[in-house]
């Protein structure tokens, strides 16, 4: 079979130490392409991509444009300041969404979706495929310890497994064979525009897939959009996969055990949908299950990093209200004592648009600490600052070099310390055990 690829000598990527363009570098580097790229600074992933042989530049001056070359280039970099700003309309520069677009035009894709849990659940869809000694590809924005970099390409007459994503509405020309939907929530509405247009979003994709859709039930969202057609997951409506906390499940009148390190009510519902979904392609439920248990999950989704005394520290990229609320519960659940949030809000205007949110969702903390905002490039908003947290259970500390000393005074054994955000929050929690250690 023929495809677009073969067009072009080589790819370069910009923005390429992003998490969602990393793993297209390696899925193409794995593919036989000859895969370059250019990103801001150095970083784990780029050394992860180094070893992989992908060379990766941090200065474009002396690059040029060139017809044999296909550019993908990351939402995170503006294509006008670059050398290819007179080369926007080519058809050899692809956004990310315009790139997977044509790569589903001729791999059949097995997706996941949904405003959380996108990419642990596509990670563990993939892990559940590979466990079983079927060699899909697949494509996903994270990391894990035994994978690396979340990008694969397998047996090219398998399906792709792609974390398909809603930002910028980049799923909307994706053709999905199946699809597993974990939920709908309030986020990227400065793309969206309004809620609405998110659910319509979402609603229009599921329509639009070629087999079958997994929507997990729990989320009112979906369960409005759910339809017959469709199979359903769900702890509070009898469905195909009826789930019963903490971790077991009915399909067919049969009961299941699921045993996983993950930990949390919506790690329990997300692999239910992604053992349903491999269940559609013929997988067993319990060759799934299986897997399931030796998955260590996603790095940055509740990943334990260390222990001091007695404590033990995690770090998690959550910075949504629901994430930062489900995260916080799970870890409460299995602390002894109290549980320390550390967390840095991300974005100025999303800090805006969801501060109360934000500040209700550390129920389940004993105490917050509030570091200042990550902007991810954004300029500042009058008014918006993290000083506003500050509360009985939440302390605002301006500079995070100021926060392993407070850790320390405050800490005992059984405590848990939760660093929280998607920033730059999560080069504290080493900084802080590399403080208590010394």
């Amino acid at each position: 079979m023929t495809s677009f690829l073969d067009n072009y000598r080589k790819i370069y990527i910009l923005g390429i130490g992003g998490s969602g363009m990393s793993s297209i570098a390696k899925y193409l580097s794995q593919r036989g392409m000859k895969v370059e790229g250019y990103d801001q600074r150095a970083s784990y992933i780029t050394s992860l991509l180094n070893n992989d042989n992908i060379t990766v530049d941090f200065d474009l001056n002396e690059k040029v444009y060139s017809e044999d070359t296909l550019f993908i280039v990351s939402s995170a970099v503006n294509i006008k300041e670059t050398f290819l700003a007179n080369f926007i309309d080519a058809k050899n520069i692809l956004t990310r969404p315009h790139f997977l677009q044509l790569l589903s035009e001729e791999t059949k894709i097995i997706g996941i979706t949904g405003t959380h849990g996108k990419t642990s659940t596509t990670a563990l869809l993939s892990h559940i495929f590979n466990f079983n000694n079927v060699d899909v590809s697949y494509i996903y924005g994270g990391l894990t310890t035994f994978y690396g970099i979340g990008g694969h390409f397998g047996d090219s007459n398998l399906p792709l497994i792609l974390e398909t994503d809603e930002a910028f509405n980049t799923f909307e020309k994706i053709k999905i064979e199946n699809l597993f939907v974990t939920n709908i929530d309030n986020d990227h509405l400065d793309h969206f525009g309004t809620y609405e247009n998110l659910i319509d979003a979402f609603s229009s994709v599921i329509r639009k897939v070629n087999n079958k859709c997994v929507l997990n039930l729990d989320n009112k969202e979906l369960n409005k959009i759910f339809d017959k057609q469709n199979l359903s997951v769900s702890s509070k409506f009898q469905s195909d996969y009826t789930i019963t906390f903490p971790a077991s499940f009915t399909h067919m009148e049969k009961s299941y055990n699921v045993e996983s390190k993950l930990i949390g009510e919506h790690f329990i519902s997300n692999i239910v949908g992604a053992v349903a979904l491999a269940k559609l392609s013929g997988i067993e439920i319990n060759d799934s299950l299986e897997a399931v248990k030796h998955f260590n999950g996603v790095k940055r989704r509740t990943e334990f990093i260390g222990e001091y005394n007695g404590v033990q520290f995690y770090d998690d990229y959550g910075h949504h209200p629901t994430e930062i609320l489900a995260t916080t519960k799970a870890l409460k659940s299995i602390t002894e004592g109290n549980l320390l949030v550390i967390f840095q809000p991300h974005r100025y205007s999303r800090t805006k648009s969801s501060f109360k949110e934000i500040k209700a969702s550390f129920t389940y903390a004993d105490l917050t600490i509030v570091t200042d905002i990550y902007s991810a490039g954004e300029k500042p908003i009058p008014g918006v600052s993290s000083a506003n947290f500050e509360s009985e259970d939440i302390t605002y500390i301006k500079s995070q070099r100021l926060v392993p000393q407070y850790v320390k005074n405050y800490i005992k054994k059984g405590d848990k310390v939760l660093t929280l955000g998607a920033g730059d929050i999560t080069l504290l929690g080493p900084q802080i055990l590399q403080y208590l250690n010394e």
